[in-house]
């Protein structure tokens, strides 16, 4: 299995520890990007080189995967998503992303599918589930856009400076 491809104008590749450590920063030390998990920004570039060594860990365990999305034209990272707590005997997986500003529903339209590809004809997975901080009206609809459903809310599922925080999940079925 190849798990680097691309699209008409993306490329979809796993990161590389030793190259990749700028720009995964430049793209997490941003607030807005990860609000909606919700996390805190990365702070020091260091994070971004154990984020990708603790990625690595969980791709060679079977357990996660994570790509970045560059654009093809000029090779300018827009995204990281990925897929982790892969259950390989119900054979889901929670997806997670990271986006940054020039990530919008176009660019995710022709790759979610590629990446959603993926994971039914090559790891045989058939449900991908998204959780993201309730109430968050540009998630929600990029998710509906590409046909996750809302199944509904999980209430307090933690902490998040000083708030309960309620998740919505969303999920597509891989037919």
């Amino acid at each position: 299995m190849n798990w680097n491809f691309e699209t008409d104008n993306y490329i979809i590749r796993l990161p590389v520890s030793d190259q990749d450590g700028d720009a995964l920063y430049s793209l997490l030390s941003q607030q807005t990007v990860v609000d909606h998990i919700p996390r805190m920004a990365m702070t020091l570039e260091e994070q971004a080189t154990d984020e990708l060594r603790r990625i690595a860990m969980r791709f060679e365990s079977r357990e996660a995967a994570f790509w970045l999305i560059e654009r093809k034209i000029d090779g300018q990272l827009l995204a990281r998503i990925g897929v982790q707590h892969i259950n390989w005997m119900m054979l889901n997986t929670q997806m997670q992303w990271e986006l940054s500003t020039e990530c919008d529903l176009a660019v995710l339209t022709e790759v979610i599918p590629a990446i959603l590809n993926v994971l039914k004809d090559d790891l045989q997975l058939r449900r991908v589930e998204m959780r993201v901080r309730a109430g968050n009206v540009e998630q929600k609809q990029h998710l509906e856009a590409l046909r996750f459903e809302h199944e509904g809310s999980l209430p307090s599922q933690f902490e998040y400076n000083g708030e309960d925080v309620n998740l919505d999940i969303y999920s597509v079925i891989l037919d």
